[in-house]
C-alpha cells in the first residue's frame, strides 16, 4: 500500500467521512490480500529464523535453550495446524488425536479453542449452559435469516413493472440477510467440534 493510499484516507477523515475511509480501507485490504498473507508468512519465518540462529549460538545453554527448543517447536506446530500452545497442552490434543485414529482433526481442535482448557494435567471441554443457548439461537435464527434473505432475491422477479431502485432494495436486503445468518451459522461451529471432541473423549473413557 503506497502514501497515496494513506493520504486519502487522512483526507477523508479530515473531511468527516468516515465511511468513505472505512470503504477505501476495506477496498485497499481485497485488493492487496496477497501481499498481505505473505508478509504475515514472511514475518512468521523470520521468527523461526530468528529462534534458530539463537539455539546455534555457544552462548545458549541450559534453561534458556530448551525454552528456544519449546518456542521453535510451538511456532512450527502453529503453522501445521494454526494452533499456538505451550508444550503440555499441544501434547494433549497430539495424543486425543492419534488416540481417536484422526477422527478429530485438527481444525476442530482450533474451532473448539475458546471451550478447551488443559487443567490438572488433563484436557477438559467446557460448555456452559449459555454456550448451549448460544449455539441453539444462532442456529435457528441463522437458518431463518438465510432462507430469508434467498426468499428476498426472488421477490423482484414475481413483482411487475418494478423499479431499478426497488430492485437494488430487494437485492441489498437480501444480501444483508443472508451474510448476518451465515455468520450466525458460522458461530455454531466452535460448539459443534467441543461437542464432538466431548463425545470422542466419553467414548474412549468407556472403552
Amino acid at each position: 500500500m503506497d502514501l497515496g493510499f494513506l493520504d486519502r484516507i487522512v483526507s477523508s477523515i479530515e473531511e468527516g467521512n468516515i465511511l468513505v475511509s472505512v470503504i477505501i480501507v476495506v477496498v485497499a485490504i481485497i485488493f492487496n490480500y496477497k501481499k498481505i498473507a505473505d508478509y504475515l508468512e514472511e514475518r512468521k519465518r523470520a521468527r523461526i529464523l530468528k529462534i534458530s540462529e539463537a539455539l546455534g549460538c555457544e552462548h545458549v545453554e541450559g534453561l534458556t535453550k530448551e525454552h528456544l527448543k519449546e518456542e521453535l517447536a510451538t511456532e512450527h506446530f502453529k503453522i501445521a495446524t494454526g494452533l499456538r500452545l505451550e508444550k503440555e497442552f499441544r501434547e494433549a490434543i497430539i495424543s486425543l488425536h492419534k488416540k481417536t485414529k484422526g477422527n478429530l482433526g485438527f481444525f476442530h481442535f482450533k474451532r473448539a479453542m475458546p471451550h478447551l482448557e488443559y487443567k490438572y494435567s488433563n484436557l477438559k471441554v467446557n460448555l456452559t449452559r449459555f454456550d448451549k443457548a448460544g449455539f441453539w439461537f444462532n442456529l435457528v435464527f441463522g437458518c431463518i435469516l438465510t432462507f430469508l434473505g434467498l426468499m428476498t432475491f426472488v421477490v423482484p422477479a414475481q413483482i411487475d413493472k418494478i423499479r431499478i431502485v426497488q430492485i437494488f432494495i430487494f437485492i441489498g436486503l437480501g444480501a444483508l440477510f443472508f451474510t448476518i445468518g451465515l455468520m450466525m451459522l458460522t458461530q455454531t461451529f466452535p460448539v459443534r467440534s467441543a461437542k464432538l471432541i466431548q463425545e470422542e473423549m466419553k467414548s474412549l473413557t468407556k472403552s
